[in-house]
């Protein structure tokens, strides 16, 4: 066994309660700390919208629920949770999350063992410190949470994000695809226009251009997919379009994963849906604005990114001084074009019939 390994080690708490791509980008290391600490049980502390993601993960025994916003909202609850930790008895936690509070969180677990980045306030608190600092356009996230990871387990991992859908999720959504005419040999584009910010957003008129060429040159069928409070986005596309459309509103994660699934091509925002389609290896065209595209770029061979390369990045996309011109002024044939080399010059009835060149 390496010198690395803990010995020991019955217990392991991961600290991950961000997005759904943070979450979903974690799981490579996940899965490296499974190899090390078999025997273990490894819980993952996240909030209440990201937490599915995990469901019918192998390596995951438990999934415990911070609710910021929700059920542990009050400061009487949160002092219960937090006790609730600690008589969990870990003796690992690990702050995947970069962030002050997840430092702060594996100190009140009481674990032996505490892993964190050197580089956030209560940094003291761990015992095991990542002192390296990333410059933005060089590394990817799942690369930072295994060199993280590594301070504890022995071997280097695999970049493979796991999402395992349930058969009974794949059947439900091929039976809606039935009720709303879609067959198995039709050309099915999806569309999330979402985003969790304004500047990660292309514009909704591009995204119904994007729709009506596509069913014009390659009669494809539309479907459009929307996350919690993005109604709008969604409706401002089907409206803008000339073409017929399907909108939906996805009764959960699983579900909108589910129906990506099914699809031969997703055309989406730099977005948690993105890498949800990445790690179920479904074709796809992401639209980059200012976040930093190396670092989170979809992990999948059959991913393309597009975006505009601008003299201000890497940015603040949240101080932008000239209107987020990398996201709302990307030119419509950039996209087109991707699209167009991803189809390539024929039409196939699945996702395998794609292209699937290496981004």
């Amino acid at each position: 066994m390496s010198d690395l390994v803990l010995p020991n080690i019955n217990k392991i708490l991961v600290i991950r309660n961000d997005g759904i791509g943070d979450l979903l980008n974690s799981t490579p290391a996940i899965t490296l700390l499974r190899n090390n600490y078999p025997r273990a049980e490894i819980c993952v502390l996240t909030q209440p919208l990201n937490a599915p993601v995990l469901t019918g993960n192998p390596h995951i025994n438990r999934i415990l629920i911070f609710d910021r916003d929700g059920a542990h909202r009050e400061v009487r609850d949160r002092i219960r949770f937090y006790g609730d930790l600690r008589r969990e008895e870990f003796d690992v936690a690990i702050a995947l999350r970069t962030a002050s509070w997840s430092n702060f969180v594996t100190l009140l677990s009481g674990a032996r063992y505490r892993l964190g980045r050197y580089h956030k306030r209560l940094k003291r608190t761990l015992t095991h410190r990542w002192h390296g600092k990333y410059e933005k356009g060089y590394v990817h996230e799942v690369d930072r949470n295994l060199e993280l990871i590594r301070l504890i387990c022995a071997g280097e991992g695999n970049r493979e994000l796991v999402f395992n859908l349930l058969d009974q999720e794949v059947s439900f959504a091929k039976r809606q695809l039935m009720d709303w005419r879609v067959h198995s040999n039709d050309f099915l584009v999806c569309l999330h226009p979402g985003g969790s910010s304004f500047d990660k957003q292309w514009p909704s008129e591009n995204f119904a251009h994007i729709a009506d060429w596509l069913v014009s040159e390659f009669n494809a069928k539309i479907l459009i997919l929307q996350g919690p409070n993005e109604a709008h986005l969604s409706r401002n596309v089907k409206k803008l379009m000339t073409s017929p459309s399907i909108s939906h509103a996805p009764e959960s994660i699983r579900n909108l994963a589910a129906l990506m699934k099914h699809c031969n091509l997703v055309i989406c925002n730099d977005s948690g849906p993105m890498h949800i389609a990445a790690a179920l290896d479904v074709p796809m065209v992401a639209i980059f604005g200012p976040t930093d595209h190396v670092a989170w770029k979809p992990l999948s061979e059959k991913a393309a990114i597009v975006r505009r390369d601008m003299p201000c990045w890497p940015c603040s996309a949240h101080k932008c001084k000239i209107g987020w011109e990398c996201t709302k002024k990307l030119p419509l044939n950039f996209v087109r074009d991707e699209i167009a080399r991803r189809v390539g010059g024929h039409l196939g009835t699945s996702a395998e019939k794609m292209s699937a060149s290496v981004v």
